[in-house]
């Protein structure tokens, strides 16, 4: 059950077409406008588009607040200025797959842009009185735009003092719920982008009763056999791309989490899996015919742990050192997870390229309307 805007056709990654767009034979080939203006929207006769996906905009994000009401969680104000970034393994040269931050300068003091509201979110949970909180911000990720990433995004970004298998679940309840909201109260919107049949299987996804699950390692047997590629003996997150990640939607067809990456590949924050040595309890959801929606993980909660891994990970201590002595006060397991929103609205709508799920994308050294 496809969901998403793209297919593997052989060696490329295909984009289907929706009602506006027509298919494209190969989409990381193309990069995005140099020039996003008001008025080049306008010559393309594209008004009814953008009303209708400012529209889906708001119903996302009241959906959200809703759903987040419903399970009382806080909504959570946070800088977007740190010296604390979620993913630092770039700037120490530990974790390949990490993204550079934007460095900035903060009143003469070197900072830099959020990557991820993650790490003060957990700051909030170790209050007594709060057990769960979320934040809907912006983050910034020092990588070029391509069909699926922006340097700036929206983030929804989730919290609680819960354990792994309630965060999945609860994961699964809230995509659920947005998708079902956008068919209740934004239908004549989707319309606009989506043929029939997608909505008929939107409608199917709602009703899905457990997501399926499958390791890593896993993913890579199911890669070997079916692509024929010796790479895929080596399980490395090197070799688990958006490529990779669309082709395991199409050999599963249906929405999936993938489980217990390697330690060693993934940020410091995820918890050793004390049963599976060298692996830890996080998960990436992968829509079919998409790929990674949301990143998740139970988090390291000792400070002896968080600790060490902060020194293997060589880690600024010294910027560190307060998220490390949070663990006195909150020593017990807690777990969460993040989405970007212009992800969800690019699959949920088949949008060929991420610029094109809102109004104002920042792409490349472009920071005007």
């Amino acid at each position: 059950m496809s969901l998403g805007p793209y297919k593997i056709n052989g060696s490329r990654i295909s984009y289907i077409g929706n009602k506006i767009y027509e298919p494209i034979e190969e989409v990381r080939k193309i990069k995005p406008p140099q020039h996003l203006t008001s008025r080049h929207l306008q010559v393309r006769n594209e008004n009814k588009k953008w009303e209708a996906l400012i529209k889906i905009w708001d119903g996302v994000f009241k959906a959200s607040n809703a759903f987040m009401e419903s399970k009382d969680v806080l909504l959570f104000d946070l800088p977007i200025t740190t010296r604390m970034i979620s993913s630092p393994g770039a700037l120490t040269g530990t974790i390949s797959s990490d993204v550079d931050p934007f460095e900035i300068k903060f009143f003469d003091k070197k900072t830099f842009l959020t990557q991820s509201s993650q790490l003060y979110l957990e700051f909030a949970i170790t209050n007594p009185g709060i057990n769960s909180v979320y934040c809907w911000e912006k983050s910034f990720r020092r990588e070029r735009a391509d069909f699926r990433h922006l340097p700036e995004f929206t983030h929804i970004e989730f919290e609680a003092n819960i354990g792994f298998e309630k965060n999945l679940e609860l994961q699964q309840k809230y995509l659920q719920f947005l998708v079902g909201y956008l068919i209740e109260k934004n239908l004549k919107e989707l319309k606009v982008f989506l043929k029939q049949t997608d909505l008929e299987k939107l409608g199917k996804f709602t009703k899905i009763k457990k997501f399926k699950r499958i390791e890593f390692n896993e993913a890579f047997k199911l890669l070997e056999k079916k692509m024929k590629r010796t790479v895929y003996k080596n399980p490395t997150i090197r070799n688990f791309g958006v490529y990779e990640e669309v082709a395991l939607g199409e050999i599963i067809d249906e929405p999936c989490f993938v489980t217990h990456y390697i330690e060693e590949e993934v940020a410091f924050y995820h918890a050793k899996d004390p049963r599976k040595q060298g692996l830890v309890i996080n998960a990436d959801f992968l829509l079919t015919g998409y790929g990674e929606l949301i990143g998740s993980g139970e988090r390291v909660h000792t400070k002896e742990e968080t600790s060490e891994k902060a020194l293997h990970f060589k880690l600024n201590m010294e910027d560190y050192q307060p998220y490390i002595d949070s663990r006195d006060s909150n020593p017990q397991i807690h777990s969460g997870w993040g989405m970007g929103i212009e992800r969800f609205i690019q699959c949920i709508l088949k949008l060929p390229f991420i610029w094109e799920a809102k109004a104002f994308p920042r792409v490349d050294n472009q920071n005007h309307p």
